[in-house]
């Protein structure tokens, strides 16, 4: 490819150039729908029932050493 060559596919490609990209726009924008998702998917499903069980309360230890005596409630 000579310089008559560079300058015309130059010539060409003109109109086709897009205007410079701001990056920061589009990382505001990406980080306000997430946000914005976040906080309906908590509205929305948040507050459906009571607070959730807590499991494992009163249950004995699925390991034991040999020095050690298991605690059992009753």
């Amino acid at each position: 490819m000579d310089r008559r060559d560079r300058e015309l596919l130059e010539k060409q490609l003109r109109p086709l150039t897009m205007p410079p990209r701001s990056d920061g726009v589009l990382v505001l924008a990406t980080l306000a729908v997430f946000f914005g998702g976040m906080a309906i998917g908590g509205f929305v499903f948040g507050y459906e029932s009571g607070p959730a069980p807590i499991a494992g309360t009163n249950t004995a230890p699925a390991v034991s050493s040999p020095n050690t005596a298991m605690a059992m409630r009753r």
